[in-house]
């Protein structure tokens, strides 16, 4: 049986890990909190191995806060990039394997196109900046890892605008929402799925680098519009541009992956988003959360 670390094991994805655990009897998932294993601390995740000893870490761990981390960028640096160096020298070590998570906000937006995994990043907040700072530490690592590029991540758990927009439909007459940046959605329990299913896949390691977005590229406006048709709402949408929302962090206006690479590695059929939500909102419906 393969033994799996997951970090970040309380956070929007190790949630869907979570969930979906039950599904892979052939893995065995441990889910220590912050308290057990702190990146930031390797000596915790060295104690943590000694008593159960493990194949592979599978990193959800991260600072996500993509406003406050103009603010606080000093904890943004430290789980997104120097937590990553304390899991390289920990890897190389104990030859386990690694898999990161990583952002569509390590691009600028400026392309007309799709972003492919080789294009170069240019982050334009905080945020982006210590992403992309811990992939350039993974690039140099000597032991087996990869990095999963995702972009706009929703589920049944934490913050996410898929949950922000079924709540304000709840409360509000009319919702304003952006209408001028343009990515894909990312259902994290597909996500989580997804990679447990083709871990064991012979080319999973070829690339240092995959990107995972679900479907054809949409605005946050029409992704609202796709959530009030699914459950109903009454609630009147109103498109503007990013003008109206001014935020503190800068966001790209187009972080649309391109995920050929992944589907032609592993020959997956990926999930349309459209579908996907409709799986999302029954959980959120049926309270079927943990």
């Amino acid at each position: 049986m393969t033994r799996l670390l997951v970090t970040g094991g309380s956070g929007q994805l190790g949630l869907c890990f979570q969930t979906i655990a039950d599904e892979f009897p052939y893995y065995d998932l441990f889910f220590p909190t912050k308290n057990v294993v702190d990146l930031t601390r390797p000596k915790t995740l060295q104690t943590f191995y000694e008593s159960k000893p493990f194949d592979g870490i599978i990193n959800c761990a991260a600072y996500t806060a993509v406003d406050h981390a103009e603010e606080k960028r000093d904890w943004a640096d430290a789980m997104n990039s120097h937590s990553i160096q304390n899991l390289v020298e920990f890897i190389e070590v104990k030859k386990v394997f690694l898999i990161h998570f990583s952002t569509d906000y390590v691009f600028d937006g400026e392309i007309n196109s799709s972003y492919r995994e080789e294009d170069l990043t240019n982050p334009i907040n905080t945020y982006g900046y210590s992403k992309r700072e811990g992939e350039l530490v993974l690039s140099s690592c000597k032991g087996r890892h990869t990095i999963f590029r995702t972009s706009w991540l929703f589920s049944p758990f934490g913050k996410n605008f898929v949950k922000t927009i079924s709540k304000l439909s709840r409360e509000k007459k009319e919702i304003q929402v952006v209408n001028d940046q343009r990515g894909k959605p990312t259902y994290g329990i597909d996500l989580a799925r997804m990679l447990l299913n083709n871990m064991n896949h012979p080319h999973f390691f070829d690339y240092k680098c995959y990107h995972y977005a679900q479907g054809s590229a949409t605005t946050w406006y029409d992704f609202a519009q796709k959530i009030f048709a699914i459950i109903g709402a009454s609630t009147q949408l109103e498109a503007v541009t990013s003008d109206h929302f001014p935020t503190v962090a800068l966001r790209p206006k187009n972080s649309i992956l391109n995920t050929e690479r992944i589907e032609k590695t592993l020959s997956l059929k990926i999930p349309s988003w459209e579908n996907a939500l409709k799986r999302c909102l029954k959980r959120i419906q049926s309270n079927e959360t943990i």
